[in-house]
Order: structure tokens, then sequence, then C-alpha cells
């Protein structure tokens, strides 16, 4: 059975002059009326967050009755948002509002951060009805009292909007991570899945397929902590590997990763092409004044990177990645929507910009450079590495770039060129 938490009433008291005067001098409180008791809603329940994509909480309402809730506030640490008059739950229901920053309807003001904040409610009269701090949620998760209303919560891989939670959590999946995490023909490759906790985890298997083909599944084993591992085997042809993971609690509840798999998995690929003969060539990480990056439809001063063509054919990046982490070869993959704009001719040069504004176009990243230092990665489709420069401290509106074309000397630029020969 859910557990309703109740919450004192408003008292209203009417003036008593006589009571002000025979307790003025023992208390300096406000003289204050009799009681008089004002109803107040009870049973009304954040129950679950996703904070991990298109973001939502799930109210609850633990009452057998319909109760409104216009007026109510839901915020965040930094907005808050009030519920539209006429907004109702129905008796043992759920309401869903959506964290997506349009502020109307059942729309906050407000998105969520993944990395954990708090969440809470009042009512129309400003009385705290709930207050839940969520912790960091990946991928797929939500935070969610099991079951409806009680008290309490966990991190569950399997949300359950505008439904009941349930008696118990599905297992967390937190992260798959692949060693060698960019593989080549002949080669054996660990996937390791971290669980949030391996309590209730009755197996989980690694499933894999080549070139479509039919999966194939692997039990993975427990190693210390909350970690499994599973083994694909070497493959001799080139080739398109995917997998996901499942992880199977001893409710009979199961999460797979990612989330959506197997309509959406993990891959790799095996390849051999030869390296295009692309460079890193120049770069700002500090534009306060120059070069302005007008896709936006203003002038924007932008972070940039410049690639150089030294080879003698022309190369679409599209499909390739770039990264601000030399560690991390997938950070950014460069879309493949307007091949004319990706592709590098011969001897030629790309500016792309590094402002984590994506919806502006093929050419911008989503990643911002850090003015005190940081990698700059270029990555082929495969994630091998075609250069990597780590560079230190950055100076306003100088940009930092190889004294010849395609050189090995690098030197601040006064006068930077964007676009053109460094020479």
């Amino acid at each position: 059975m859910a557990l309703i938490r109740k919450f004192a009433p408003f008292r209203k008291r009417n003036f008593n002059p006589f009571s002000c005067l025979l307790f003025g001098l023992l208390f300096t409180a406000a003289c204050e009326e009799e009681e008089e008791i004002v109803p107040q809603t009870e049973g009304i329940f954040i129950n679950e967050i996703f904070a991990s994509g298109e973001d939502w909480i799930e109210l609850y309402n633990a009452l057998a009755s319909s109760q409104d809730i216009g007026g109510y506030v839901i915020s965040d640490e930094s907005n808050a948002y009030s519920l539209p008059a006429g907004t109702t739950i129905p008796g043992s229901g759920f309401l869903v509002l959506l964290c997506n920053d349009l502020g109307s309807g059942l729309n906050t003001n407000f998105k969520l951060s993944g990395d954990g904040e708090v969440i809470s409610l009042e009512s129309a009269a400003g009385t705290l009805i709930d207050n839940i701090a969520y912790p960091n949620l990946d991928n797929g998760q939500s935070y969610a009292r099991f079951p409806d209303g009680s008290d309490f919560w966990e991190i569950t891989g399997t949300t359950s909007q505008e439904e009941s939670n349930g008696d118990d959590s599905a297992p967390a999946i937190n992260s798959l991570s692949r060693t060698p995490s960019v593989p080549t023909l002949n080669e054996e490759v660990i996937v390791t899945a971290e669980l949030i906790s391996t309590a209730g985890v009755a197996s989980v298997s690694l499933f894999y397929q080549f070139n479509d083909g039919a999966f194939t599944e692997v039990v993975m084993s427990s190693q210390s902590g909350t970690a499994y591992t599973g083994t694909i085997p070497r493959m001799g042809t080139e080739g398109t590997v995917a997998y996901y993971v499942e992880a199977v609690g001893s409710n009979g509840l199961s999460t797979f990763k990612p989330a959506t798999a197997p309509e959406n998995l993990e891959y790799y690929l095996l390849n051999t092409d030869p390296l295009p003969q692309l460079v890193i060539n120049e770069f700002m990480a500090s534009n306060d004044t120059c070069c302005p990056d007008t896709d936006s439809g203003e002038e924007e001063f932008d972070d940039w990177i410049e690639i150089h063509n030294t080879g003698t054919t022309a190369v679409n990046i599209a499909g390739m990645y770039l990264s601000d982490n030399k560690e991390d070869p997938f950070a950014d993959k460069i879309s493949s929507d307007d091949a004319d704009a990706t592709t590098i001719p011969a001897g030629g040069y790309l500016v792309l910009w590094a402002d984590g504004s994506t919806n502006e176009g093929v050419l911008h990243l989503n990643f911002s450079l850090s003015a005190d230092g940081e990698d700059i990665g270029l990555f082929y489709i495969d994630g091998r590495t075609i250069d990597t420069y780590t560079f230190e401290a950055q100076e306003k509106d100088i940009s930092w770039g190889r004294t010849i074309d395609g050189g090995t000397t690098w030197a601040a630029m006064e006068n930077p060129t964007p676009g053109q020969t460094n020479n």
C-alpha cells in the first residue's frame, strides 16, 4: 500500500484583544485569533523524475478523488512554474509535466539537470507539498518512488511515465565501455557494463551482431564492484559490429543499454581505409571581437577550428569526428546532411565553429574550446586518429596555428587567417 504523507493544515486565527492583553507579556508573537482549520490538500507527490533526454516530472495523486492543483508551483533550483488554473489529477492517477523551457500549459519554464538537483512542489497557498533531491541520471534512467507515493526512492532503468511505478525498480546500467575503444581487424573487444547496484540482479547479457546479422548472446561475468564484462570475438573482415546489454532483475524486470535497444545500438567499425591527409591547422579558443560567426543571423564571436587538406584530392569529412579530448575520439560526429559544406578541396581549408550550437548547421560542434588549454582531436569514421593537438592558455583574439600550413611548428597569430593559408 502506498504511504500518504500528511501535511499540517493552515490555521486561520481571529483577532482577540483580551487574549493579546493577557498573554502579550509572555509571548511576542502577533495577536491572533481562535483556530479555524482551513482544509489543505494531501496526498500529492512528486513520483518520478526523468532528466536524461526529454525531461519530465510525474506527479501522483494518492487520494481516491480527483484533485485540482491549479496554481501549484513546481520548481528547480533556479526557476519556478505555476500550473494553469483548472489543472487536475484524477484519483489514484498521474500527471506528467514536460520540462522543456516552454512555460505554458503542462510545459515548465525550465529543463532538468542530468547531474542532479532539487525539485520542489508547493500548493497555490505557498505550502511546501514535496521536495526531492535527485541524483545524476544517465540516459534512459529515472528516479522514482517504489511503490507510488512511498518514501523509498531508487534509480530505475525502466521508466513508467503516467503509469504506476510498481513495487520494485528494474536494474540500472550506468555506463557501457569497450576495450579497445577503437578496435582493429582480428582483435577481441571486451565490453564492460557498470551497474548502479548488483542487488536483485539475476543476469547480465551482451548481445552483438556483425553487419546486421543475427544477434549472438554472451552471458557477462560479474567483476569486482558493480561491473560485468563480456567479450566480442575477433572479426577478420571489414564491417560493423553492433551491440547492446540487457540486465534482468530477480523480479523479472529488465533494462537495456542503450535504453532503446535493440532499435538503437552501440557499434564500432572495422575499417582499413588509408587515413586522409588532413591536419588541424589553426584555431581560436578565446574569440572576443575577431572572426564573427553569422550562421545564427547575428554576429557571434565563437571558438573555431580550421582543418587543412594537404592532399591532392577533395575529402568529405562527414562521418568523421572532432573532440576536445584526445582520449574521447567519438565526441562529435560530423553530419552528412550537407556534402558541399563538409567537403574540403585539395589544398583547401574548412572552418568549424566550436560553439555548442549544433542546431546552427553541420559546421557547428557540440563543444567549445577552453581558453585555459585542452586538446583538439580529428578522428576518422572508425575512431582512428588523424591529427591531435594539445594547447596551453590562449589570449583573446589571437589564434594559434602552424607557421607553415601542415608544418610542425606552431605559434601565436596576431592576424588570424580562418579559412586561408597561414603562410
